[in-house]
């Protein structure tokens, strides 16, 4: 059994030996992912390298677009371990300033296609699986 997802080391449920179903599921691993690519660096977590980044001085300019593709990449590879082979890609924005991602990674041996929504007025970040 590999390491705990973030939100399983807080709320009881990693034990090992446990099945494959339930936390193991792609629902649990996109309610893992909000947690924790809604979180700020320096809060809400003991660790002040926690979360993404305040990107309010870089909106709108490129360089926010290539820090925030690598540090989702990151960020989901170091706090949600039941992905492996993580690819993140920018697909384009929005005329409601949402930022648009699409993210591919393994699961249980399958992979998955996700898009990643990020605010860039709010810096909240969605998580849905692909249509």
């Amino acid at each position: 059994m590999g390491r705990a997802s973030f939100l399983d080391k807080f709320s009881g449920r990693h034990r090992a030996g446990a099945g494959s179903t339930g936390r193991h599921g792609l629902e649990h691993v996109l309610l893992n992912l909000e947690a924790v690519l809604n979180t700020r660096e320096g809060y809400g977590y003991f660790r002040r390298d926690f979360g993404l980044g305040d990107y309010t001085e870089k909106y709108g300019t490129r360089e926010l677009v290539e820090t925030l593709t690598a540090e989702l990449r990151e960020e989901i590879a170091r706090h949600e371990p039941r992905l492996t082979e993580v690819e993140v890609t920018l697909r384009g924005r929005d005329a409601g300033l949402w930022l648009h991602f699409g993210l591919s990674a393994v699961l249980g041996g399958t992979r998955h296609k996700l898009r990643l929504l990020f605010d860039t007025q709010s810096g909240r970040v969605r998580v849905e699986p692909e249509p």
